[in-house]
């Protein structure tokens, strides 16, 4: 099946979305299940077809997936799509050999394929440490060594280690110095804090087991605006529309659990409208500029990550602190950002027309 088209765009594509899919019960999307059927209904809407697949569905002659009709999932032989939306959850997926062979076939095949990969805190780290404009925003940032942590430990009072392919806000590691003590917290669920240390070579050894099990970066402490005693960040949804241009789709306020001092909805954090917490901290005035600010620091970043990073990016979540003092803080990015932000009522999200937007710009000739 080849897309028809009319005064030489698409008026049909074939757009699909790569995850990996459980078969027990019928077919299971993981996290992305509800929004694989927003999907649809956006795509199906505008005439074009939609359908999900895995990296073993895929072959020389085609692709076997699932396809939405009559309510539910069905499994059936499909056409090459002319655009993939790579929602894979696992690093060591896209890592193997398997998966740069299936990229090698999209590239001799011309299908386009975004967001190819996850982009590790360090790789987004570096990216914008080439654009200087942005160095103001980017807390100091290392790769994880004991020397490293003597020596920032002694300049700052708060430091946090995080793994560099971690994600919502697992095994981070908060340090802080309080006169001749060192303290460690650790957003494991339930938030658990070490005792406290009386030398760095004590500190040192206690989080040895979390560090040495994989490669971390250790980042300066910002003391982030607070609500009520909890900390507070923003995730900025960045989205590239048809023509290519980043654009900011929605943002959120997350402020973190009671006791905890990360703000991800996975370990417990609450979602907030943005204006309504700056409000409460710096007033009215002041948080329609900070959210203007903001949005215009995510959209160079999405810009520069975009620019660096290799293949086609087209949606970043990307983390912003605001310290008491008003300033912001690029916390981090998120090349597959949690589908779970914005309300999903009977209407089709911002973030999902987004989506669609930019698939249908990618297939234009």
């Amino acid at each position: 099946m080849t897309p028809a088209k009319t005064q030489g765009h698409y008026i049909n594509p074939v757009i699909a979305l790569l995850t990996e899919i459980k078969e027990d019960n019928g077919p299971d999307f993981g996290k992305v299940h509800s929004f694989c059927e927003e999907l649809h209904q956006g795509i199906s809407e505008l005439g074009g077809t939609f359908y999900v697949f895995s990296l073993k569905g895929f072959s020389d002659e085609g692709v076997e997936g699932f396809y939405y009709d009559d309510d539910e999932w069905k499994k059936g032989s499909l056409p090459f799509p002319n655009v993939i939306y790579n929602r894979v959850s696992s690093r060591r997926t896209e890592y193997s050999k398997g998966f740069k062979g299936f990229l090698n076939k999209l590239d001799s095949l011309g299908i386009k394929i975004f967001n190819h990969r996850f982009l590790s805190k360090w790789d987004i780290h570096e990216f914008l440490m080439k654009e200087e404009h942005l160095h103001p925003f980017i807390p100091e940032t290392h790769l994880y060594t004991e020397q490293l942590l003597a020596s920032m430990i002694a300049q700052h009072e708060e430091l946090y280690i995080k793994p560099v392919h971690g994600s919502q806000g697992r095994n981070i590691i908060q340090l802080s110095r309080e006169n001749s003590l060192f303290h460690a917290s650790l957003s494991s669920l339930p938030a658990k804090d070490l005792p406290a240390f009386s030398s760095i070579a004590e500190l040192t050894r206690a989080i040895s087991p979390i560090v040495k099990k994989q490669l971390c970066i250790i980042q300066k402490g910002i003391q982030l605006s607070e609500l009520n005693g909890r900390r507070m960040d923003f995730r900025v949804l960045c989205h590239k529309n048809a023509q290519h241009f980043w654009k900011v789709t929605s943002i959120v306020a997350r402020v973190s659990a009671e006791q905890y001092f990360v703000s991800n909805i996975a370990r417990g954090g609450e979602v907030m409208k943005p204006i309504q917490t700056l409000s409460l901290i710096f007033g009215k005035e002041q948080a329609r500029q900070q959210l203007a600010l903001m949005k215009e620091l995510a959209l160079e970043t999405a810009e520069a990550i975009g620019q660096h990073a290799e293949g086609l990016t087209a949606e970043l979540g990307i983390d912003i602190g605001i310290d008491i003092k008003g300033n912001l803080w690029l916390i981090e990015a998120n090349s597959k950002p949690s589908k779970n932000f914005e309300e999903r009522g009977t209407k089709i999200r911002p973030s999902t027309k987004a989506i669609i937007e930019h698939c249908y710009g990618l297939c234009q000739p």
